[in-house]
């Protein structure tokens, strides 16, 4: 009994057999950490290729070449992983000037395999701003009505100075037209296309110039009221009686995209008005009502990429 007691109290040995107790939770959590630095490791190297693949496409895409432009990420992300690149799913956007790149990936274990995970999974996403420019728009006339002289402009902007790139005009003649709008002739006319160069301006803006007696300028109408629009010589014309801008907060509202009213009281990006993808519509109102528009034509737009220093990561 004697010795018994003895042995109770003896606590020589307790450290090792504690440290035995302790040693697989110990291996685990540093096995946890290694196979935890190992995947941050494998993540990091996920992203930066994604980051990579996002800004090379970015850097040529103009709106409608997407295809070109997931080739060009793809390429860069094949020369950043290398044989691994086959082994990484990977995800391609490009749309509203935004490239977005997705990779999935796995990442072995050293020491969670023990626990019968033997692989960690990984996914990255990478998204890059590509700044337009329109480099050129065909526009086709289509309908236009009214009473008054109209003119359409699209007018480039460089170094402060203004320039006229390209114009559609609406004579009126006949007054009664269909059913009391008024109905003219438009220059070019009705259905024929017209291009315009659009490159190398610093800003571009549409404005719509209006002339209430239904002549251009350098003319005028002495009969206002008579049914049909009769313009003589008249040199001291020199002015429209309106003129609307897109770049006018207070005037860009004219203008409908696609059926919907520009918002009021504020400017439009130019992009929102001749955009990059696909054939848009658009109607101007001189202020007649809001419900029923007199100037339509179709336009569609060509965008080149802008200089690569200006694309960047978004996320």
């Amino acid at each position: 009994m004697r010795n018994f007691k003895q042995f109770l109290k003896d606590k020589r040995g307790a450290t090792a057999m504690t440290f035995g107790l302790l040693l697989v939770p110990l291996l685990g959590i540093t096995g946890l950490a290694v196979d935890y630095t190992m995947a941050s490791n494998e993540r990091a190297n996920l992203q930066n290729a994604a980051d990579s693949a996002a800004l090379a496409g970015a850097s040529i895409f103009t709106g409608g070449n997407a295809q070109a432009a997931e080739d060009r990420a793809r390429a860069f992300l094949r020369a950043n992983l290398g044989d691994k690149a086959s082994a990484v799913s990977i995800n391609f956007s490009a749309k509203d000037q935004k490239v977005t790149v997705d990779l999935g990936g796995q990442t072995n274990t050293a020491f969670m395999h023990l626990l019968n995970q033997n692989k960690v999974q990984i996914g990255v996403t990478s998204s890059a701003f590509a700044p337009l420019k329109p480099s050129s728009a065909s526009i086709t006339v289509g309908d236009v009505y009214g009473w008054y002289f109209k003119r359409v402009t699209i007018v480039g902007v460089r170094n402060g100075t203004e320039k006229a790139l390209g114009t559609v005009v609406y004579n009126p003649y006949d007054h009664k037209g269909a059913n009391g709008r008024g109905t003219g002739s438009t220059v070019p006319t009705k259905s024929q296309m017209t291009t315009i160069n659009l490159d190398g301006y610093d800003g571009l803006y549409l404005k719509m110039d209006v002339k209430n007696d239904g002549c251009a300028l350098g003319y005028r109408n002495p009969n206002v009221n008579d049914r049909y629009v009769k313009c003589v010589v008249d040199n001291s014309q020199v002015n429209y009686d309106l003129t609307l801008k897109t770049n006018n907060d207070k005037q860009a509202q004219y203008l409908f995209v696609d059926g919907k009213q520009l918002p009021a009281n504020q400017i439009p990006k130019i992009l929102d008005i001749l955009s990059c993808t696909g054939t848009h519509q658009h109607a101007w109102e001189d202020g007649g009502g809001w419900d029923q528009q007199d100037f339509f034509y179709t336009v569609v737009t060509t965008c080149k990429a802008v200089d690569g220093e200006n694309v960047r990561l978004t996320n």
